[in-house]
């Protein structure tokens, strides 16, 4: 399966909403450069994926075509909130055409839905999992709050992960917050501790090169770059040698921070 984590990065008084995953995928081999992180069509959100591809994709791929199918998605004069009910339908719409053997074993996937509602004026983190006693996925909204295990003054507002993994994710960081190692907001401090996953033998589920979007106020989606040394990699493939690829790039330092390419842009924080 995998980790996938989304938070609310804050720098001054300035916010973003941040999605990070790695780029593992299973089924009878470990395929370390896939995208888990998805555009919809619109500008205010992203979508991401855990779990067992050959169900999640084809649910993530009518995500993406309703946006298509609705003017008022695209433009965003369906807001984040009724979209994210409507996807919701969606996923059940398509699992209900199932047929076969397979179509009877739970889907082993799930979804998060990251973005801004301009009808809320806030940063909103949805999480579709699978219920087996109603035979149907769920939406439920991340609460405001951070997870308990991490709370504290200053740290931010908004937490939210999905995967097999991601609890142990949370447990990494929480445990970093009680020993003092890690300190302050959560900056990337989540980004951190996805990408210590990926290189611990023990995570076999987590591998390959993370993967970061971000959700800007301004209704903006950015996809970036990673690089970890040498190694730079985009949707979690390794960048070929002739690419030029028109996207920033978001560096892991020696000491375990990560930094961005300076933007000319004001409004959106490094």
């Amino acid at each position: 399966m995998t980790s996938v984590v989304a938070w609310q990065r804050e720098v001054g008084a300035l916010s973003e909403l941040v999605v990070a995953s790695d780029s593992r995928l299973g089924g009878g081999e470990e395929w370390d450069a896939c995208a888990k992180i998805f555009d919809i069509g619109r500008d205010d959100a992203v979508l991401a994926f855990a779990g067992n591809t050959w169900r999640a994709l084809p649910l993530v791929l009518q995500a993406v075509a309703t946006t298509r199918s609705y003017r008022g998605s695209s433009l965003r004069t369906l807001d984040l909130p009724k979209f994210a009910g409507h996807i919701e339908r969606v996923l059940n719409a398509v699992l209900y055409e199932a047929r076969g053997e397979a179509a009877s074993e739970p889907p082993a996937c799930e979804f998060l839905l990251g973005g801004w509602s301009w009808t809320m004026a806030k940063f909103r983190v949805y999480k579709y999992s699978f219920d087996r006693r109603g035979w149907r996925f769920r939406v439920n909204p991340a609460a405001e709050q951070l997870p308990t295990s991490i709370r504290g003054a200053g740290r931010g507002r908004l937490y939210a992960a999905i995967g097999d993994a991601s609890t142990r994710l949370t447990g990494r960081l929480a445990r970093g917050y009680n020993l003092s190692t890690i300190t302050g907001p959560l900056d990337y401090h989540p980004l951190e501790q996805l990408y210590q996953q990926t290189i611990d033998a023990n995570e076999h589920s987590v591998g390959g090169a993370v993967q970061v979007s971000k959700v800007y106020k301004s209704i903006r989606v950015e996809h970036f770059m990673t690089q970890v040394s040498s190694n730079v990699s985009v949707s979690g493939r390794p960048v070929l040698s002739y690419e030029n690829v028109d996207l920033r790039t978001i560096t892991r330092q020696a000491d375990g921070s990560w930094t961005t390419q300076a933007d000319r842009s004001p409004s959106i924080p490094d």
